[in-house]
C-alpha cells in the first residue's frame, strides 16, 4: 500500500505542468499518508546499521528522518535567504555590467561560463532565474531569448554538479556524508567543464549567433551599482565560506550557512538602516513551496527506506546489473524524465558504499546533467519552461540532443579518469 500510494503521488508530481497542481501538494500528502499508513498498521520498520536492517519504532525512526531532512531544509532556507538579499540590494543587476559586448557569439559564451559558475555558488536554480531576469532585459525578442535559455540551463546544471551548494542533489549528497566538497571538486569539476565547453560549442557553430547585438546600459545609478556589486560579492564569499567551515572546522552545512546568513544580514543592516522591514521583506520572498516539496520527498522516500524496500532494491539492482558505473548511466537518464530530488535521496538509502566513493561523484554528476536533456528533468529547465513558455517539444528538437553530447563527453571522463593515475 505504501508502495502505492508513492508511486501515485510520484505521478502527480512528473504531471505537474500537465494537470496544473502545484507539485509541493502531493509531495506532502504523499509523505503524510505513507508514514501514517506504517503508524496505524504497525508495519515493520527498520534502520540501515553498518549494512543491516535493525528493527526500530516507527515514531523513532520519523523523529529521525525528519532531523536528517531539516538539516538539508535549514541550509536552503539560509542559502535562499542570502540570494534575497542580493536581490534586494540589485546585486544580480549589476551583473549586467559584465555582459557588454558587440557580437551574439561573444554574448552566448558570457551567458554559458556565466551560468556555470554562478550556479556553482548560489545553486543551478536561481541562477537560471537571475539570467532568465537579466535575457529578458537585454534579448526583448522572445523567440531569440531560447537558443539563449537552452545553453543556459545546460550549463547552469553543469555548474551546480562539481560544487557541494550548486544543486540539491550534490547538497544532500554532501550533507548525508556521502561526498566531501574537495574530492567532488576534483572529481567532478573536470566533466561538467566538457559538458558546459562542448554544449556551447555545438551552440555556437548555429547560424542564429552569426551577427552582431545592442545592449542598453545600466540604468542603476553609480551609488546603487556599487552597493549592488558589493552585497553581491559578500554574499558569494560568504557561501563560499561554508564548505571551508564544514572541512577545517566541522561545523555541520546548515550551521555554517546559518552562520553566514548572520553576517550577511548585519552587513545589510548597516547599509539600510530600515533593519526590521528589510529583514521581514527579506524573509517573505523565500520560495516555501519548494523548501515543502523538498520536506515531502525526502520524508516520502525515508518511509521506503524504513520498510527495507530501498535496500531489497538496492541488492536486487546489484544482482541484475554488471556494475555500478551502468547503473549511474542509467540513472543519468531516468533524472531527465523524472525529478532528480527523489531519484538521488532514493539512491542515498539504497547503496552503503563509503564517503568518497565514486558511485557518489558519478550520481552527482549524472543526475545533473542528464536533467538538461529533457527540459522536465531539472528545477532550472522547469522554471525557464514557466517564465518564458519554452516549448517541451521544441526543446527536444533543438537543445536535447546537444545536452545529450555533452553529458556523454563529460560521463566518458569519469568512466576514463582512473586510468590516468594509474
Amino acid at each position: 500500500m505504501v508502495i502505492l500510494i508513492f508511486i501515485i503521488g510520484y505521478l502527480f508530481i512528473a504531471l505537474e505542468n500537465y494537470i496544473s497542481l502545484n507539485k509541493v501538494i502531493p509531495s506532502l500528502l504523499m509523505a503524510a499518508i505513507c508514514w501514517s499508513l506504517i503508524m496505524i498498521f504497525n508495519l515493520p520498520v527498520y534502520e540501515l546499521n553498518q549494512n543491516f536492517l535493525i528493527k526500530k519504532n516507527s515514531s523513532y525512526l520519523l523523529l529521525f528522518h525528519l532531523g536528517k531532512a531539516s538539516e538539508i531544509i535549514f541550509f536552503l532556507i539560509g542559502a535562499m535567504s542570502i540570494i534575497s538579499i542580493i536581490e534586494k540590494f540589485s546585486g544580480f543587476e549589476a551583473l549586467k555590467e559584465i555582459f557588454y559586448t558587440d557580437t551574439k557569439r561573444k554574448f552566448l559564451w558570457k551567458i554559458s561560463v556565466s551560468s556555470f559558475l554562478l550556479s556553482a555558488i548560489i545553486d543551478n536554480l536561481t541562477a537560471t532565474i537571475v539570467l532568465i531576469s537579466l535575457l529578458r532585459k537585454i534579448i526583448t525578442n522572445c523567440k531569440e531569448r531560447l537558443y539563449y535559455l537552452g545553453i543556459v540551463i545546460i550549463s547552469a546544471n553543469a555548474g551546480g554538479v562539481w560544487s557541494p551548494i550548486g544543486d540539491i542533489t550534490t547538497t544532500m549528497l554532501w550533507i548525508s556524508n556521502k561526498v566531501t566538497a574537495l574530492y567532488l571538486l576534483k572529481r567532478v569539476f573536470i566533466p561538467s567543464v566538457l559538458c558546459m565547453l562542448i554544449s556551447t560549442l555545438i551552440v555556437s557553430f548555429m547560424p542564429f549567433f552569426n551577427g552582431i547585438i545592442k545592449i542598453e546600459k545600466n540604468k542603476l545609478s553609480i551609488e546603487n551599482l556599487k552597493t549592488g556589486f558589493f552585497m553581491l560579492k559578500v554574499g558569494l564569499i560568504l557561501m563560499l565560506f561554508v564548505p571551508i567551515l564544514k572541512t577545517i572546522v566541522g561545523i555541520p552545512p546548515y550551521m555554517g550557512m546559518m552562520f553566514s546568513l548572520g553576517i550577511q544580514l548585519i552587513i545589510a543592516r548597516f547599509i539600510n538602516k530600515k533593519s526590521t522591514s528589510s529583514v521581514d521583506e527579506i524573509f517573505k520572498k523565500l520560495d516555501i513551496s519548494s523548501l515543502l516539496f523538498f520536506l515531502g520527498i525526502l520524508l516520502s522516500v525515508s518511509s521506503l527506506e524504513s520498510l527495507g524496500l530501498l535496500y531489497n532494491l538496492s541488492h536486487w539492482i546489484n544482482e541484475k546489473v554488471s556494475t555500478w558505473e551502468i547503473t549511474a548511466f542509467i540513472f543519468g537518464f531516468i533524472s531527465s524524465i523524472i525529478d532528480n530530488v527523489p531519484l538521488v535521496a532514493a539512491t542515498i538509502a539504497m547503496f552503503s558504499h563509503p564517503i568518497d566513493h565514486n558511485i557518489w561523484h558519478f550520481m552527482a554528476y549524472v543526475s545533473g546533467t542528464g536533467g538538461s536533456i529533457l527540459l522536465v528533468g531539472s528545477a532550472s529547465g522547469v522554471a525557464a519552461m514557466g517564465m518564458e513558455k519554452i516549448d517541451f517539444f521544441w526543446y527536444i528538437k533543438k537543445i536535447s540532443w546537444i545536452a545529450l553530447i555533452g553529458y556523454i563527453f563529460g560521463y566518458i571522463y569519469l568512466l576514463i579518469y582512473p586510468f590516468f593515475f594509474l
